[in-house]
C-alpha cells in the first residue's frame, strides 16, 4: 500500500492565474491529506489572487474573477493549508508547478515552506516505463479512470489520488516502496549547507553563479 511507503502524505493541486510561480498567483487549492493512522481529510477553497484572472485562464479552469471576488486571500487560508501539508509528503502531478506556487505564496507572507515532494508524473514514468504520455489526461484515459472535474483543483487532486490507488493495485508494496524511495531521495549537500538550500532556489529561469 502507498501508506506503507509514504506514511503521512497530502495530494494537492492548485489553479493559478498563469504559469510563473514568482509572478502569478493561486486562485484555488485542493488537498486530500492521508494520515498514517488511516484518517483522510479533504479540503478545498477558492483563493482571491488579488489580481485579475486572464481570460484564457478563466476559459481553461472555469474560475472567473466574480467567483474569487469574495473568496479568502492566501493569507487568510494559509493556516489551513500549512496544517494539511505539514509533516506530509507533498504529492502532485507535475509537482514542481504546485510546489513552486505554494512555496512562493508562503514567501509572500514572509513565511518559509519546505516539504518532501513526490511527483506523480515521475512516478508514472518509473512504474509504467513502456507507456506513452504521462500527463494527467493520458493517465486517466490509459487506466480507465473517470468522474473528475478536470482543471479544477479538487478534480485534479482526486484524479492524481486515483492514479496512485491504481498503481497500488498494479504493483507489489515492495516495488512501490522502492519507486517512491528513489523519487524522494534527497540530493547530498556539502556539510556546511543547510538542508533548505535547494528548496530556496528560485523556480524560474535566470543566471546562476556557482561557487
Amino acid at each position: 500500500e502507498i501508506r506503507l511507503a509514504l506514511g503521512d502524505f497530502a495530494f494537492i493541486d492548485v489553479e493559478t492565474t498563469g504559469t510563473k510561480p514568482l509572478e502569478d498567483r493561486v486562485t484555488e487549492v485542493a488537498i486530500i491529506r492521508f494520515y498514517a493512522n488511516g484518517d483522510v481529510e479533504p479540503w478545498q477553497s477558492l483563493i482571491n489572487p488579488g489580481v485579475p484572472i486572464p481570460a484564457e485562464i478563466q476559459a481553461l479552469t472555469g474560475i472567473t474573477n466574480a467567483m474569487v471576488r469574495d473568496a479568502p486571500g492566501y493569507f487568510d487560508a494559509r493556516d489551513d493549508i500549512r496544517r494539511l501539508l505539514e509533516g506530509a509528503v507533498f504529492v502532485a502531478h507535475n509537482a514542481r508547478f504546485d510546489y513552486g506556487f505554494i512555496k512562493n505564496e508562503f514567501r509572500r507572507q514572509s513565511e518559509s515552506f519546505t516539504a518532501d515532494v513526490l511527483c506523480t508524473v515521475r512516478l508514472s514514468r518509473k512504474l509504467y516505463p513502456d507507456d506513452d504520455g504521462h500527463g494527467l489526461d493520458a493517465i486517466i484515459s490509459r487506466h480507465r479512470l473517470s468522474g473528475f472535474n478536470r482543471h479544477r483543483a479538487m478534480g485534479d487532486t482526486e484524479a492524481t489520488a486515483a492514479f496512485v490507488s491504481k498503481a497500488c493495485d498494479d504493483h507489489t508494496p515492495e516495488v512501490l516502496k522502492l519507486a517512491v524511495k528513489s523519487l524522494l531521495k534527497t540530493p547530498s549537500l556539502p556539510a556546511h549547507l543547510p538542508t533548505t538550500t535547494l528548496a530556496d532556489i528560485p523556480d524560474s529561469p535566470g543566471v546562476y553563479l556557482f561557487y
